[in-house]
């Protein structure tokens, strides 16, 4: 095999990374949502090669020529392999953050659920208070509690005036 020009525009290693990152998990996602993404018009090649602004021929170009050198495209896939496997184990730790947040929210909605529900089916102390001072609900009361009289009278004689 002839060993191959190094291209013009030869995307770097860092960036080989990265496109390639982005393709792997585009690529991914294709797999369940690729009709949802081509109805919207959206080709996970022309996403990456649009963001960083090279073509298929610059980043074919530049991928031949690090395959063609075992040991750099070796560094370039060790690295996108790290870099993967980093994000995946990030987002099972996120994951795992969320449903214990998720399970603690859940146990705090549910006490609070049952206290509103005994809240509704217990009368409050002040609402209590009132309903045993009420004298149409107590009918003890009206005898209990007689009105004081403003005016002690003099006599029981009434006068009467000629």
């Amino acid at each position: 095999m002839n060993k191959p020009e190094k291209p013009k525009h030869l995307i770097s290693k860092k960036e080989m990374v990265n496109i390639i990152i982005d393709l792997k998990l585009i690529s991914s996602s294709n797999g369940a949502n690729k009709k949802v993404l081509e109805n919207k018009n959206i080709y996970s090649d022309d996403y990456v090669y649009k963001k960083y602004n090279i073509d298929s021929a610059t980043f074919a170009l530049s991928n031949n020529y690090y395959a063609f050198y075992v040991k750099d495209y070796d560094e370039i896939y060790t690295k996108v392999k790290d870099s993967l496997e980093g994000l995946s184990q990030f987002y099972i730790k996120l994951e795992e953050t969320e449903l214990k947040e998720k399970k603690k929210q859940d146990s705090i909605n549910a006490v609070r659920k049952k206290d509103s529900i005994n809240n509704l089916l217990k009368p409050k102390a002040s609402l209590k208070e009132k309903l045993e001072k009420d004298s149409i609900l107590n009918p003890n009361l009206k005898n209990k509690t007689k009105p004081k009289k403003l005016i002690t009278p003099v006599s029981d004689k009434v006068s009467q005036s000629p």
